[in-house]
This record gives structure tokens, sequence and C-alpha cells, in this order.
């Protein structure tokens, strides 16, 4: 008795512990939304004029041929010391100069980015998104280019004018201003005579 009495304790304890209501899961991490943390002038100086420079010195450089070496020069910026490593140089340096372009046709489009100037960004403008569009696609095209690591010159002109292009059609809009920089990225402002 003293055994079926033990018994119908501990199935009844093993019954209320399965039966427990699960414990309360932790909250989902709320979703991410990008956000701007920088301005329009921030983020261009910050990443594609570096980037379209590495890809305009393709013009009259091929990033194949291993670069001059300078015998016991260890100082130099950050470029220079890097540019003895494969991953950050050649056509390596093109390909990744050509991706972070493209990103940064993304990052321009991030709602309530601000100018220099602290106009809003008018990446709600047709005209804006076309040409944000137009700069990741050539720079898919450098992308490409640089993956094949074949340097042809030809090429490497008609495709930093391509990306000279796709810089200037939103600049002499919405930088090139008459009365710069307080009527830059403004919609209404009319582009700066050509010079």
């Amino acid at each position: 008795m003293k055994r079926l009495c033990g018994l119908i304790a501990v199935a009844a304890f093993v019954a209320v512990g399965c039966n427990k209501a699960p414990e309360s899961a932790a909250p989902a991490a709320a979703a991410f939304t990008p956000t701007p943390h920088g301005t329009l002038l921030q983020v261009m100086r910050g990443i594609p004029f570096p980037a379209s420079n590495i890809i305009f010195d393709i013009q009259s450089n091929d990033p194949g041929k291993p670069p001059a070496e300078k015998k016991g020069d260890t100082s130099g910026n950050a470029t220079q010391q890097y540019g003895a490593i494969a991953a950050y140089a050649g056509w390596n340096a093109v390909e990744n100069a050509a991706v972070a372009i493209q990103e940064t046709a993304n990052l321009i489009m991030i709602p309530g980015r601000k100018c220099g100037n602290g106009q809003p960004v008018p990446n709600d403008q047709e005209d804006f998104k076309k040409w944000a569009s137009e700069l990741a696609s050539v720079a898919g095209e450098v992308q490409k280019f640089a993956a094949a690591k074949t340097y042809n010159e030809d090429t490497a002109l008609d495709l930093s004018g391509k990306l000279s292009d796709a810089c200037l059609n939103c600049h002499m809009k919405y930088r090139e201003t008459p009365k710069q920089p307080d009527d830059r990225c403004m919609v209404g402002a009319a582009p700066a005579a050509a010079k």
C-alpha cells in the first residue's frame, strides 16, 4: 500500500511537472530598420569619393601590375601600407571600390538622410532614384571588369567615363547649384550654369 501511494504521489508530481505552462520566451528583437548616421556629404566623402578615385586610376594604371617597390620605406598612409596585401590591392581594390559604389547607391536612398546643409536628400524624386540606379549599374559593370582581372585600357576609359557621367547627372542638378552649399539638394533649385 505504501508503494502504491508512493507511486501515485510520484505520478502526480510528474503529471503536474509535464503539464506545466511553458515559460514565456524572451521577447523577439525589434526588426532592424536602416537609419542614416551621417549626412549625404559625409557619405560621399567617406565612400564613393575614395572608391571612385581607385576606379579612375585604372584609366592609366593596370591594377594587375605589381606596384613599384620602395625599398626601406615602411611609412605612409594606410592605403600605401595595405597596398602590399593582395586582398586590398590591384584588381581586388578595384572590385571592392565598385562594390562600395554600388552600396553607396543603397545608402543614399535611406529615408531621412540630410544633405550637408540640412536639407533632406531628394531621394523621393524620380530623377534621383533613376540616377542612383544608374550609379549602381555602372559600378556593377566595373565589378565584372575587375573580377575578370584582364586589363583593357579602352574598357577602363569607357567605364571611368560612365562612372563620371553617373555621378555628374546628380551633381549637376543637386550639388552644382547657384548658391551652393545653401541650395544643394533643393528640388526647386536651378542647376548652376555650365562653366
